[in-house]
């Protein structure tokens, strides 16, 4: 690794450590080495080992605690409630139907979420079970390498962070409100069983931890700290951990497992799913087409439907004589391969290549935004490490205020905002998120102020020229959404009046 790193380690302990941690857990060289070196100063301060990394290396071998809390530290727990709920329309729709009618109405449901964090996923599980007529014939496991989050977990006490996905309201009448927190229903939080494992350690599937013979696994957003042969033998042990029949369903950024285990592939308008075929059975899921596993010999042909119906071209097997395979073009590396991959929503691989760049102020803008679709407090981090570097770059100072704001943390993201003013005073977005942050700190007159400001920018371009920094939204449209918070302002001032 310390030969490829791309990034000045400020110290040789740090690209050990990672070395270390490679060997032992399969984890990839970090996307972010800044906010890794971050979480490396940290660990070893918990231990009492700053700063002496040859302590510190000897106790990651000797206690697994030590490497579990290191662990942590590089990977991302960023959860919430009903997150993707695509994933969970799929198992409303599909996979709970499939199993009805391969084990029977009084059938069991046995659910993981591997790499559950602080608990939302499986909750969310739970609550789509009870909706569906399983409150009493469910076992649901949730599974993590951070038993701070376990416990986290078992107690169950979430804030508004956990609600902001756009299904997170099924949560709602599970949720009694205590302060400013939300403490889950014991009928909720009764049903979902915590305990610690590291998917990269060959300790499962096993009855003990009761991985095993599962209709139902979610592993999203875990492989993709992996490295290829990590992936490889994780991919066996979750397709072993199924029960026949049942389905694996893994993040939109996690590598493809088709490779690696005997699954067939099940895609859908979201992306793909894994299946364990039960032996015999050709009926296939509603509306999806299926990629089955391989067949035992090239020659054998493949029923890919229970009926000779014609098959698009696109899912015919290949022909048997194939004499040569043309090598894929390389994907573009740097900059420009950053942004592709931020475009297509694969945020570590679009971290993972902007932050080699690090005297790129363009760059460093790109991997925050990918980062604030992972771990907001990390981008926070990640956006003022930059903005130290590139302190005349406006959007990073943008981006700064943008996440600040979502954390709600007010005043930061005003200062922020304003120094993004300062540096480019005609930037109609930053005149608009203050408006919005002003606002909220009462600031009627001010927000007035700005969201005026950020209209009449607008209003002197052509309706459909893109505005710096909105992401594609045209000039036209965001005078109007100013005008509107404005009017809006404005006419709740007339009603107090």
């Amino acid at each position: 690794m310390s030969s490829d790193a791309p990034w000045n380690w400020r110290h040789p302990g740090y690209v050990l450590v990672l070395d270390l941690v490679a060997a032992r857990a399969g984890l990839l060289p970090p996307s972010c080495p800044p906010a890794a070196v971050e979480g490396i100063d940290r660990a070893m301060a918990r231990l009492g080992l700053s700063n002496n990394f040859d302590a510190y290396r000897t106790r990651l071998e000797t206690d697994p605690a030590a490497l579990d809390d290191l662990l942590v530290e590089l990977t991302i727990g960023e959860t919430y409630f009903f997150r993707n709920p695509e994933h969970f329309d799929f198992v409303r729709h599909e996979v709970l139907p499939n199993l009805r009618r391969l084990r029977g109405e009084g059938h069991v449901v046995r659910a993981w979420s591997a790499g559950c964090a602080s608990g939302e996923e499986p909750y969310s599980l739970a609550v789509l079970l009870m909706e569906e007529g399983y409150g009493e014939r469910m076992e649901v496991r949730g599974t993590d390498v951070s038993r701070a989050a376990l416990a986290r977990a078992s107690v169950a006490s979430y804030g508004d962070w956990s609600l902001r996905g756009t299904d997170a309201g099924r949560m709602r009448p599970f949720l009694h409100p205590e302060g400013k927190r939300y403490t889950l229903a014991p009928e909720v939080r009764d049903r979902v069983h915590f305990g610690y494992l590291n998917l990269a350690e060959d300790s499962w599937p096993s009855p003990a931890h009761g991985i095993w013979g599962l209709d139902l696994i979610f592993c999203r957003n875990v492989l993709i700290y992996f490295n290829r042969g990590t992936i490889e033998a994780v991919a066996r042990r979750l397709h072993a951990a199924l029960a026949e029949g049942g389905v694996l369903i893994t993040g939109p950024s996690d590598p493809p497992l088709g490779e690696y285990a005997p699954f067939e592939t099940l895609v859908t308008d979201w992306g793909i799913a894994y299946h364990r075929p039960t032996p015999g059975d050709t009926t296939r899921l509603h509306s999806l087409r299926r990629f089955p596993a391989p067949a035992p010999t090239p020659l054998e042909p493949l029923r890919l439907e229970p009926t000779p119906a014609p098959r698009p071209p696109a899912v015919l097997p290949p022909p048997p004589p194939v004499p040569v395979t043309p090598a894929l073009p390389a994907e573009p590396e740097g900059l420009e391969g950053a942004k592709q991959a931020l475009a297509r929503g694969d945020w570590h691989e679009a971290a993972r290549l902007a932050g080699a760049l690090v005297e790129e102020p363009g760059a460093a803008a790109v991997a925050v935004r990918a980062l604030a679709n992972l771990d907001p407090l990390a981008a926070v981090r990640a956006c003022a490490e930059a903005a130290e570097r590139h302190p005349l770059a406006v959007e990073l100072r943008y981006l700064e205020a943008m996440l600040l704001l979502g954390l709600g943390r007010l005043q930061e993201s005003e200062r922020a905002v304003r120094q993004a003013l300062y540096l480019e005073p005609s930037l109609a977005v930053a005149h608009l998120m203050l408006g919005h942050i002003l606002r909220r700190q009462k600031d009627t007159e001010g927000a007035r102020r700005a969201f005026r400001t950020a209209e009449s920018l607008c209003a002197t371009l052509p309706p459909d020229t893109p505005v710096f920094l909105a992401d594609g939204e045209r000039a036209g449209r965001l005078a109007q959404v100013a005008r509107d918070e404005r009017t809006r302002l404005e006419a709740h001032e007339e009603t107090r009046g």
